[in-house]
């Protein structure tokens, strides 16, 4: 079976800018696709290496290196993360994206001295140079007996250029929750340890619900504020694929929250896990 992009029927016309560059798209790949992806999607154990640990909501990730080496993980998906970590897949990223990619990072290609479309493609983990790298992940987050989220309000690493998911959920998940909660900033951008936010500074503009077969993809930047809504108590995982391009330099600045406004908002650290966003 030919591996289909998951951009393949995506243009820049389908992307929105409120609050940030995104796309959210619903049943991307086509239906006999889905479903052979869907039915090799490895196990929990698989992608936690071994059993799952007890950990609530707890996000376990299986990388490209590890998957395009293991005979294992079924053909459809080897060719899958083959081709979303590939030079074909960047030129994908970049016929959609290209022009909001240049608005939110206007040096980018002065700094690397060409264009976006002639950037030189590697795979996260590799040895060999590249302007940019590329990964795609196995991700399920864990059962839980307690409603939380896995990710409250934060921006992803500023290496970071481009983010998508792909959601796995499965047939007989009705869960409440897991949807990518989308923000906007109400002050001057602020961060702890970097890609942290406190909720009180950012302000819910929408979110792309976790429905099997759809994607959402978005230009990192400090104005892509984005979590994931908490999920109820269930025994079943949360299962998606993450795909990233990333830099090998700090994209942006994020200027650090002063100490006293730490302090103060301490309660509000503790209840929301600052601890997971090192």
């Amino acid at each position: 079976m030919t591996t289909q992009s998951l951009l393949h029927n995506l243009g820049a016309a389908d992307i929105s800018d409120r609050p940030f560059a995104h796309i959210a798209a619903t049943q991307v790949l086509a239906p006999d696709r889905y479903d052979a992806l869907q039915a090799g999607f490895p196990s929990p154990e698989k992608i936690a290496g071994g059993s799952v640990p007890a950990m609530e909501n707890a996000a376990l990730r299986l990388s490209s290196k590890a998957v395009l080496g293991d005979a294992t993980i079924t053909p459809d998906w080897r060719a899958f993360f083959d081709y979303h970590t590939s030079a074909s897949f960047w030129s994908d990223i970049v016929k959609v994206f290209g022009d909001r990619l240049r608005a939110a990072h206007p040096g980018l290609e002065q700094r690397v001295g060409k264009p976006l479309q002639d950037f030189t493609v590697g795979r996260r983990g590799e040895k060999s140079p590249a302007d940019i790298r590329l990964e795609c992940q196995f991700v399920i987050n864990t059962p839980l007996q307690h409603a939380s989220s896995v990710k409250t309000p934060h921006v992803d690493k500023r290496e970071t250029l481009f983010a998508g998911l792909f959601y796995m959920r499965s047939a007989d998940d009705a869960t409440p929750g897991g949807d990518l909660d989308l923000y906007e900033w109400k002050r001057a951008p602020r961060f702890l340890r970097y890609r942290m936010i406190l909720p009180r500074d950012v302000a819910p503009v929408g979110s792309i619900p976790y429905v099997a077969n759809s994607f959402a993809g978005f230009v990192n930047s400090p104005a892509a504020v984005h979590g994931v809504s908490p999920r109820l108590p269930t025994g079943h995982v949360r299962r998606y694929v993450n795909l990233v391009a990333e830099v090998p330099f700090h994209l942006f600045r994020t200027p650090l929250i002063s100490l006293p406004a730490a302090i103060a908002s301490w309660k509000d650290l503790r209840q929301i896990g600052w601890r997971k966003y090192g």
